[in-house]
């Protein structure tokens, strides 16, 4: 403890931090996207800084974090929740991942260069900001040109790009819009592309390649304050390494639709309508990134999965002003999407197969009131109610290991032998299963503000929130890796009749800022019956399967399962302004997860203690930074996941920016930087176990973060 407390102590540096979105002026590069009717809202928008993807900006906001299993993978946590716990929203739609171990997290949609701006709804999440936001909603959106403010024709634009020393990498992204006050088109398009990253010695992480092509095109139209307008988005990546899961990946294509509407009916009322489609393809493998494994010391085992998603969604609501003093909004939202998943062995036996996921449905349908008004002078109450209904549904599935011994399995054991009667007896089970379940959920949120004075607000919020399983958890049939990215390099099987995680949440906050200055810490309780844990498995067919064959001389099968838990914590974000040039800045962060019951135990894949802050400098067109970040040692692990303690660390990173204010040079940014300055060694504890062979990084251990990376970017913006 003596030798981790400095690590936070030091951590007193960083670059420019998230801002309250009531108190923009308090950071200068940080833009707030107009004015939340919420207090507490928090938006970030990118920086021209070094980090690849959108899903590192969370590590930037208080209470959230990123469980990281490869360079273009990254799952949002907040406050110790994370995968579809998360409400993560693209553009007004809730996405659904093609791979069934989340390697297009919902925060890959959007790469981070044409990312508008993310926005946290810190705490509470209000009703109308998702179906299910039990862990909480944050909201991506995309850089899609703007109207025309003048009488004529604009054209909008921007260029950027950049190189990264630790990868080889480099991207280049692009929009260009062109409007008049009425109509608005635009096209935007992005390529990524990386080596395998370096860490401290020039050793590699393989496979951490990444590759990914976007384009999307727009048309909009808007008069008398009505807002209309279509999108589509395209996003193919190509070879990308997730060395924390068990395969990588060949490719992701995805194609999204989607048409918005935005309108002021007069005296206060609006109406706001959304619609998308989407279509997924995704195939993924061990052998094309990665050495094939060898199990048990037999033969090579050549796997692939293709995988397909399609599905939508909508919403209407209603805003209905004065209504009890207040605003009543009123909506309907659902999304429907059907996932297919199926195993083969294109190498080594073309007859190989497992249905993993087939034809399996997963509907929601939704309605929500909210209000939001003044109940007394300094007083604010926010109530919020919704109704969820999940319909999910799954095919009949089959395999080709119930026919008799498969090559590419090694020599046929007696171990082996049980394991092909298990997989007939899960095959018959799962067939002759009733499949089709719903349930009826319903959220509710209490959220009450006062303004002490003109320096000051509390808050305190109470809640009670519904997350229904999700498919995996529900229809994996047969023990596999298939988990929503929990990269614990263990083997799972689903639960049919699992019943949904129900919370109850409770938070007080505090939100100072005077002279210059501000702090706003939050605390968190939060009780959830039914919460979805891996428990080792007790069906024999399973285990046989799980150790005979599925992963020979591995640890046994977990069987989601429900449990009761509970989280509580505190985050933080605090600052000042020094002088017209120097500012600092920073957070902290701290959750902490238990078990309920007869056996003790702490939740999986929780971040430690850990604070970011920094000191920046402002002088004319230059922005200069220095960050500190700081993690304590993780010894509250889970025990039934198999998790390993990590020791603490701190690291330093550099920034510098260039805006030129000559007339000529208007819309030029240039930015360089030094993340980890020292050539720390280090792996975060969010990160996942490395499955990989043929790394530098040793199977089994935690995927180490990059070493010391120099980079550059430049943009221009007309």
């Amino acid at each position: 403890m003596k030798r981790s407390m400095p690590l936070l102590i030091g951590a007193v540096l960083a670059a420019p931090m998230p801002v309250v979105a009531e108190h923009p002026k308090q950071l200068s590069t940080i833009t707030v996207e107009g004015q939340s009717e919420r207090l507490g809202t928090i938006a970030l928008q990118p920086d021209t800084g070094g980090a690849l993807d959108m899903a590192s900006l969370l590590q930037r906001l208080p209470g959230a974090n990123v469980n990281r299993n490869g360079p273009l993978t990254g799952l949002a946590q907040y406050r110790g929740l994370f995968g579809n716990r998360v409400n993560v929203m693209t553009d007004g739609a809730q996405l659904h991942e093609v791979g069934p171990n989340s390697m297009d997290t919902q925060m890959s949609y959007i790469p981070k260069a044409l990312a508008d701006n993310v926005v946290l709804y810190r705490g509470i999440a209000p009703v109308s900001s998702g179906i299910e936001t039990l862990g909480g909603t944050i909201v991506t959106e995309a850089k899609r040109g703007q109207f025309s403010e003048g009488g004529g024709v604009e054209t909008h634009g921007f260029g950027t790009g950049g190189y990264s020393w630790v990868s080889d990498g480099w991207y280049g992204a692009g929009n260009i819009s062109v409007a008049n006050p009425n109509h608005r088109a635009y096209f935007s398009g992005s390529r990524e592309d990386g080596h395998n990253y370096r860490f401290k010695g020039d050793k590699a992480v393989k496979p951490s390649l990444y590759e990914r092509d976007t384009y999307s095109a727009g048309y909009g139209y808007q008069r008398n304050g009505h807002e209309f307008g279509i999108n589509y988005d395209n996003r193919d990546t190509g070879h990308s390494g997730t060395p924390s899961l068990p395969m990588d990946i060949r490719y992701i294509r995805s194609d999204v639709a989607s048409v918005n509407y935005d309108g002021d009916l007069g005296n206060g009322y609006g109406v706001e309508m959304r619609g998308f489609y989407q279509n997924a393809r995704h195939i993924m493998d061990n052998f094309t990134s990665r050495p094939a494994p060898r199990p048990g010391g037999g033969a090579q085992r050549f796997r692939q999965i293709r995988t397909t998603v399609e599905g939508g969604g909508y919403k209407l609501a209603f805003t209905l002003p004065n209504f009890a003093n207040g605003n009543l909004k009123i909506g309907v939202d659902g999304d429907l999407a059907t996932h297919n998943a199926v195993v083969t062995d294109p190498v080594a036996n073309l007859n190989f197969f497992i249905d993993n996921f087939n034809t399996v449905d997963s509907n929601r349908y939704a309605g929500f009131l909210e209000w939001n008004g003044s109940v007394a002078e300094k007083l604010s109450l926010e109530l919020g109610v919704r109704y969820i209904r999940k319909r999910m549904d799954a095919g009949d599935i089959g395999t080709s290991m119930t026919a008799g011994h498969t090559p590419g399995m090694g020599p046929m054991t007696p171990q082996m032998g049980l394991a092909m009667q298990g997989i007939g007896s899960l095959v018959r089970r799962f067939n002759e299963a009733d499949r089709s379940i719903d349930t009826n959920n319903v959220d509710g949120v209490f959220v009450t503000r006062y303004a002490v004075s003109n320096a000051l607000d509390l808050e305190l919020g109470f809640a009670s929130k519904t997350r229904a399983p999700s498919y995996q958890e529900r229809y994996l049939w047969i023990p596999l890796e298939a988990t929503g990215g929990l990269a614990d390099g263990r083997v799972y099987v689903g639960n049919i009749n699992l019943e949904s995680e129900r919370s109850y949440d409770v938070e007080f906050g505090i939100d100072l800022h005077a002279g210059g200055g501000y702090f706003a810490p939050r605390a968190f309780f939060r009780y959830v019956d039914n919460y979805i844990q891996g428990l080792p498995s007790t069906d024999l067919a399973t285990n046989a399967v799980a150790t005979g064959m599925i992963q020979p001389g591995g640890p046994g099968a977990l069987q989601f399962s429900n449990i009761n838990a509970y989280l509580y914590g505190v985050d933080l974000e605090a600052g000042y302004v020094i002088n017209d040039y120097f500012r600092l800045d920073g957070i902290l962060n701290y959750v902490r997860g238990k078990r309920v019951g007869s056996v003790s135990d702490n939740l999986y894949r929780i971040a430690p203690l850990n604070a970011r802050m920094g000191l920046t400098f402002e002088y004319s067109d230059f922005t200069l930074s220095t960050e500190w970040v700081g993690y304590m040692r993780q010894n509250d692990v889970s025990a039934f996941n198999g998790e390993k303690a990590t020791p603490g660390y701190s690291l330093m990173n550099l920034r510098g920016q260039y805006q030129p204010g000559i007339q000529y040079l208007h819309g030029i940014t240039l930015a360089f930087g030094i993340n980890n300055v020292f050539d720390k060694e280090h792996a975060a504890h969010l990160n996942g176990i490395n499955r990989a062979g043929g790394s530098d990084a040793p199977r089994g251990v935690k995927v180490p973060n990059p070493g010391r990376n120099f980079y550059l970017t430049a943009s221009y913006q007309w």
